[in-house]
């Protein structure tokens, strides 16, 4: 049965540098035998061409800024699944001085380090958004948007419903997936979250554990 196979990408597929030419010829092979492959990062849409366009022309669909945003990598089509950022809570941040500001259509990201400031600019802008960790990281994101509720967005938009999905993470920000998938895998470098959190973790690391997650659960068996 057909799989659909979701993918994080920092610390997963991309470790900084490149992508592990064995994920790369992994989630190639999968496609060809009829998987979807699917994205599911922090990452703003614009910055995957950069890092892993080789996984991207692999991909129908792509949920980024933490479930927040949905491209149609086919069309080009963006679909934005929270309320965009803010102007107010932005110029918060911006006027506070917080450093490396990641601005996206609807999430923004920080670095972890900026934790107390963001929420405090946070809560006194008004703004409701949730505050979620990602290692080094950490993203302001809408009120029900995860990783979670974008993967099934995804799903439900591609039209692949009742297929079981196979979901690889490396860091907290990744569980809400694996809540949803029929397995969640951690590669080897995952962070403590992910190791306690009960999902089988990849002897190998970033790519290459990818790559031994697909020869390990594909295929899987029919969603419940």
């Amino acid at each position: 049965m057909p799989v659909v196979i979701a993918v994080d990408v920092d610390g997963t597929l991309y470790d900084g540098d490149s992508v592990a030419s064995e994920a790369i010829e992994a989630l190639a092979a999968a496609r060809q035998h009829g998987h979807s492959v699917m994205i599911v990062t922090g990452r703003r849409w614009e910055s995957l061409a950069e890092v892993v366009p080789s996984i991207v022309a692999l991909c129908d669909r792509v949920v980024c800024e933490e479930g927040g945003v949905l491209v149609d990598v086919t069309t080009g089509r963006v679909t934005l699944l929270g309320d965009p950022v803010e102007a107010a809570l932005l110029a918060g941040l911006e006027a506070a001085g917080v450093p490396a500001l990641d601005i996206g259509r609807v999430a923004i990201g920080a670095p972890s380090s900026m934790l107390a400031l963001v929420t405090e600019v946070r809560d006194r802008s008004g703004s409701h958004r949730r505050i979620i960790t990602n290692k080094g990281s950490i993203g302001l994101v809408p009120v029900g948007c995860d990783k979670g509720t974008g993967l099934r967005a995804a799903v439900a938009d591609l039209g692949v419903q009742g297929r079981p999905i196979l979901a690889i993470g490396d860091a907290a920000n990744d569980l809400a997936m694996f809540a949803v998938a029929t397995v969640g895998v951690g590669v080897a470098n995952a962070d403590e979250a992910v190791r306690t959190s009960g999902v089988p973790l990849t002897t190998a690391a970033v790519g290459a554990g990818v790559a031994e997650a697909l020869r390990r659960f594909l295929p899987l068996p029919p969603a419940r």
